[in-house]
C-alpha cells in the first residue's frame, strides 16, 4: 500500500537524514518578509543558515516577485512601530499629568506634591526616546539601504526561476486555478475569496497577475523546477499555516500532521520527486540544528515561534472580520429586499446592492463597525466617495448602512456622526442598525435598523 498512497506516508529518521544532505531547500516569500519582523539577532541567524546552504537553495521566481512587491510595505508597517510608541509613551505622560492637575493638589491637598515624580518622568521619557531615535537611524527604513535584500540578492543571485513565458501560460495556470479552487484541490483554495470584494490584479514585465493564485504560481513553479532538474529530494520551508498546505486533523482540537498528502502525490506524478516536505520557520531552524549543527539559539527559535504566532491570530482576526462582514451584507439585503421588489448586488463592487422602484435608481454600501469610534476617521472618505457615485452613476438616493455589533453604542455613534458630517448636496444617507449576532458561530443573522437620516439634516 505504502508504494500505491506514497503522500499518506512520512519520512522515517532515516528518511529525513538523507532528505537533509541531498534535498533542494525552496523558500517562500513570507519566510523572507518576515526577515523583516525579527530582531537582528534572529534574522542574523536565519540567514546565516540559509547562507551555509548555498548552493542547495532555490526560490521560484513569483517568490522573488511577491518578496519584490511587499518589502517596503513590510518595512514601512515595521519602521512604524517607532511613532507608535512615542505615542504611547507621550500618551501616558501627559494623561498622568493632566490627571494630577484636575486633582489640583496644590490648592486642596498641601501634603502631596507630584512635581518630583513628573520630573524624574520626564527626564526618563527622554532618555528613552533619544534611545529610540538611535535604534531608528540604525534601522532599515523605505529610504535607507537594505542589507537583508543585498544579503538575499547575493544568496540567490544564480538561485532563482525564470518568468512565465508569456500571458498564455499564465492565463491557462489560472483557468486550471479556478477548477481546482471549485474542487478544493491544493495549494490556494483557501485563498479563493481573496479577491471577491477587491480584484487585485498587477502586472509586471507585461504579464498581468492574480493575487489570489499566487500559492498556486509558486507550487507550479516549484514542480516545473524539480521536473526540468530531475531532483528527487526537494524541501519547501513556509509560514503559510492554512489548511490547503498542511494536513490538518481534528482530534482534541486542530492537530497538524504534516504536508497536503495530495501535494506530495502531485509533485511525485509531475516531477518524479520521491521525497517532499515542508516545514515552518521554526521547525526549518530546529531540524537545521539537528542535522547540520547549526547552534541557532533557542531564544532566536522562540521568537520564530511568536512572530509566526502574531501573525497567524491577525491573519485569523482578519479572516473572521471578513466571514463578520459577508453575513453583515446578507443580513441587510434580506432587510431590504422586504422593501424593494428589485434588489441586486452591485456589478461595480461599490455600492454594495442597487434597488430599483419606480424608475428610480437606490444605492446601499454596507459597513460593519466592530469599534464604533473609529468611523470619525473615515467618514468623510465614504461620504464623499458616495456623493461622486450619486451623481456620475445617475441614482436617486444613496445610502451608508452601518451595522453596529452593540447596541449600546448606537447612540454614541450617531451623535459623532452628526457632528462630523460634511454638509453635502443629494440625496445621501445614513442608516444606523444593529446586528443580530450568533457569537458562538460567528456570524450576523439579522439586521434591525436604529435610526436614518438624510446629511443635510443635523439636530
Amino acid at each position: 500500500m505504502k508504494e500505491v498512497f506514497k503522500g499518506y506516508y512520512d519520512l522515517g529518521d532515516d528518511g529525513f537524514t538523507s532528505l537533509w544532505e541531498n534535498a533542494i531547500l525552496i523558500f517562500d516569500t513570507n519566510v523572507l518578509l518576515n526577515l523583516y519582523r525579527y530582531q537582528s539577532s534572529t534574522r542574523d541567524a536565519l540567514l546565516k543558515v540559509m547562507e551555509t546552504l548555498e548552493g542547495r537553495v532555490w526560490i521560484p521566481y513569483h517568490v522573488g516577485l511577491e518578496f519584490q512587491r511587499n518589502r517596503l510595505k513590510v518595512i514601512a508597517e515595521q519602521h512604524k512601530r517607532f511613532s507608535e510608541v512615542r505615542g504611547i509613551v507621550s500618551k501616558s505622560v501627559s494623561g498622568m499629568q493632566n490627571e494630577f492637575d484636575g486633582l489640583q493638589l496644590k490648592k486642596r491637598h498641601s501634603h502631596i506634591n507630584p512635581d518630583k515624580l513628573i520630573e524624574n518622568i520626564d527626564k526618563v521619557q527622554k532618555e528613552f526616546f533619544d534611545e529610540l531615535s538611535k535604534l531608528e537611524e540604525q534601522s532599515i527604513s523605505v529610504n535607507s539601504s537594505d542589507e537583508i535584500r543585498d544579503r538575499l540578492d547575493t544568496l540567490f543571485a544564480n538561485s532563482i526561476g525564470s518568468p512565465p513565458a508569456d500571458q498564455k501560460e499564465i492565463d491557462d495556470l489560472f483557468s486550471e486555478g479556478e477548477i481546482r479552487y471549485k474542487n478544493n484541490i491544493p495549494p490556494g483554495f483557501k485563498d479563493a475569496s481573496k479577491d471577491e470584494k477587491n480584484p487585485d490584479e498587477f502586472s509586471y514585465t507585461g504579464i498581468t497577475y492574480k493575487r489570489k493564485y499566487g500559492d498556486l504560481i509558486i507550487w507550479k513553479q516549484i514542480i516545473n523546477h524539480a521536473s526540468q532538474n530531475s531532483m528527487k529530494d526537494v524541501i519547501f520551508i513556509t509560514d503559510d499555516s492554512k489548511a490547503d498546505w498542511w494536513w490538518k486533523v481534528e482530534s482534541s482540537g486542530t492537530k497538524t500532521i504534516g504536508v497536503r498528502p495530495e501535494l506530495r502525490d502531485e509533485i511525485h506524478r509531475e516531477a518524479g520527486v520521491e521525497n517532499f516536505h515542508v516545514y515552518n520557520t521554526e521547525g526549518f531552524l530546529s531540524y537545521a540544528n539537528q542535522q547540520l549543527n547549526a547552534q541557532v539559539t533557542e531564544e532566536a527559535i522562540e521568537e520564530v515561534r511568536e512572530i509566526s504566532d502574531e501573525r497567524r491570530e491577525a491573519m485569523m482576526r482578519s479572516k473572521m472580520f471578513r466571514q463578520l462582514a459577508r453575513s453583515a451584507e446578507k443580513a441587510v439585503y434580506e432587510w431590504l429586499s422586504h422593501n424593494f421588489s428589485h434588489l441586486e448586488h452591485s456589478r461595480h463592487g461599490s455600492p454594495d446592492f442597487v434597488a430599483y422602484q419606480d424608475d428610480l435608481k437606490y444605492g446601499f454600501e454596507v459597513k460593519v463597525l466592530s469599534n464604533p469610534r473609529s468611523i470619525v476617521h473615515r467618514l468623510q472618505e465614504l461620504i464623499y466617495r458616495s456623493y461622486y457615485m450619486l451623481n456620475e452613476e445617475r441614482f436617486h438616493e444613496i445610502a451608508i448602512v452601518f451595522v453596529v455589533m452593540d447596541e449600546e453604542e448606537i447612540p454614541e455613534l450617531e451623535h459623532r456622526i452628526r457632528r462630523r458630517m460634511p454638509e453635502v448636496q443629494g440625496n445621501l444617507r445614513i442608516i444606523l442598525g444593529k446586528a443580530e449576532y450568533n457569537e458562538e458561530e460567528g456570524y450576523v443573522y439579522g439586521f434591525i435598523p436604529y435610526t436614518d437620516f438624510h446629511l443635510g439634516h443635523r439636530m
